[in-house]
């Protein structure tokens, strides 16, 4: 059984630890199962207060969990997972700017957890990863939120 809690806690930590995402300066919040997430008016929207932006949301198990033997005493599990990437500004282009460091910074360190050398410190790798964006207006400002998606595969012994 996977504990996706340890899957979107590990992801987490990861973006943390990278010295540009964990600077307060460049992300305010990243994390895992964010308070409040909802898909209101079907844009889905992160409701972070604006003082906590840019913030990161991490939602594991976003797909149906897939899982095959990969020896007679081994399992491979897959989660999918998100990382939601969200973020405003009154300046439409100066705002996308800016977020978009943000989604390129999340991709990069989410890119070198492929190996058993370089994971995610609980014995899984990343791959598959891709982004969407999405930017509307609320108000006086432009929201940004761009998910990166991609897979998570967990290696357990069987028994």
């Amino acid at each position: 059984m996977t504990d996706y809690v340890a899957v979107a806690n590990a992801v987490r930590d990861t973006l943390l630890a990278d010295a540009w995402l964990g600077a307060h300066a460049n992300v305010k919040i990243i994390e895992a199962y964010p308070r409040g997430f909802s898909l209101q008016d079907g844009k889905g929207e992160m409701y972070f207060p604006n003082r906590d932006l840019p913030a990161i949301a991490v939602l594991p198990n976003a797909q149906p969990k897939k899982s095959e033997p990969i020896s007679p005493t081994e399992i491979a599990s897959i989660v999918r997972v998100e990382a939601n990437s969200v973020s405003f500004d009154r300046d439409g282009q100066a705002g996308m700017a800016a977020h978009h460091l943000v989604v390129q910074n999340v991709e990069r360190v989410l890119q070198k957890q492929a190996t058993e050398t370089n994971d995610l410190g609980i014995g899984a790798r990343v791959s598959g990863v891709a982004t969407r964006d999405r930017r509307f207006k609320k108000g006086e400002v432009y929201v940004f939120v761009s998910t990166t998606e991609f897979d998570v595969e967990i290696v357990a012994a069987l028994g």
